[in-house]
């Protein structure tokens, strides 16, 4: 078997850039609408509808500043190497040996956040080891799993799956 590559990315929406721009607009104009009421608890609704907008443009624009994350795996005969990329640089890489792995699945996200009882349709790659029942997240970086498209993640699943036997 000769040195195999597959490249993919994250998934990641094109909408972040208006989400971020449109709720720091709504921020601000939920703040500058609170100092003109003057009705003490329509002015707490507002002030919290400010901060709220204020923390998705925040969040946002976090998410527009990283990018998409660009996922290249390389497999020989007895590895898999998977190397993390954001704006052509490398944030992390690792190494499976393929004689560790008894099995590769697609899953749904595990439930981390409220985004994920939302969008239900992103996916993940989990596998198990021969000497463990447990399954284990293949693109975890520092406790996040990576968001997958299902036909990214069932290239992945495919292209692992010819290295485990």
């Amino acid at each position: 078997m000769s040195s195999k590559e597959l490249n993919v990315s994250e998934k990641y929406s094109r909408h972040w850039p208006a989400i971020a721009i449109i709720s720091a607009i709504l921020s601000v104009l939920f703040y500058i609408s609170y100092h003109l009421v003057g009705d003490v608890l329509i002015e707490g609704y507002l002030r919290l509808t400010a901060f709220g907008f204020f923390a998705l443009a925040v969040l946002s624009f976090f998410k527009v500043r990283d990018g998409r994350m660009e996922i290249s795996m390389k497999m020989d005969e007895t590895s898999l190497e998977i190397f993390y990329r954001v704006r052509d640089k490398l944030v992390h890489e690792e190494m499976i040996l393929l004689s560790d792995v008894r099995e590769v699945e697609i899953d749904q996200m595990p439930n981390r956040s409220l985004y994920n009882d939302i969008i239900k349709s992103d996916r993940c790659i989990k596998f198990r080891r021969k000497d463990s029942d447990g399954w284990l997240y293949l693109n975890e970086i520092y406790g996040r799993v990576i968001p997958l498209s299902r036909e990214n993640a069932e290239q992945i699943r495919s292209f692992i799956g010819k290295g485990v036997s």
